[in-house]
């Protein structure tokens, strides 16, 4: 598996997968955007291709995920654990105090993965999605000066790189 911040080459790939994730991004924009991040994963580190990419907006010391995905052949393989890891160490690493997002409340996968990771589940936001109209339920993560996330165990903690 490989990580890495996406690059301009990986622009078309990353629109289609959105897409196919049901995103309606503009990731050329995204790109370009000084406060948006956008990292991709490969399952294959040799593949061309990236299988999965998550797109966080940073406004002063908070983090926004403002999108998730992963390709469905590429599904339960751990890409998206791994991107929220990636995520993790860049909010420790850049003194972020606080991650935030919202989910579908049917999307029964992320809330897991996202309270396994130490987000806790906030208000419910009456029919925030649409196609198909939905309940979003706010989530977020303190980051603690240690860098670790409260609810998480001490072997989940993440070291400062520095």
């Amino acid at each position: 598996m490989r990580i890495s911040s996406m690059t301009t080459a990986e622009v078309d790939a990353i629109s289609e997968l959105a897409h196919e994730c049901g995103f309606h991004l503009d990731i050329a924009l995204e790109l370009e955007r000084k406060f948006a991040h956008i990292w991709v994963a490969r399952f294959d580190s040799d593949s061309i291709r990236p299988n999965a990419f998550l797109l966080a907006w940073q406004a002063a010391d908070e983090l926004d995920i403002i999108a998730l995905g992963t390709a469905a052949n590429a599904r339960r393989l751990g890409l998206a654990r791994a991107l929220v890891g990636e995520l993790l160490q860049f909010a420790v690493n850049n003194a972020m105090d606080r991650i935030l997002l919202e989910v579908r409340n049917s999307n029964a996968a992320a809330i897991h993965l996202y309270q396994s990771r130490g987000f806790q589940p906030g208000r419910i936001r009456e029919a925030y999605y649409s196609d198909p109209t939905e309940d979003g339920i706010e989530m977020s993560l303190i980051i603690d000066t240690l860098g670790c996330n409260k609810p998480m165990s001490d072997s989940q903690c993440l070291e400062v790189r520095k």
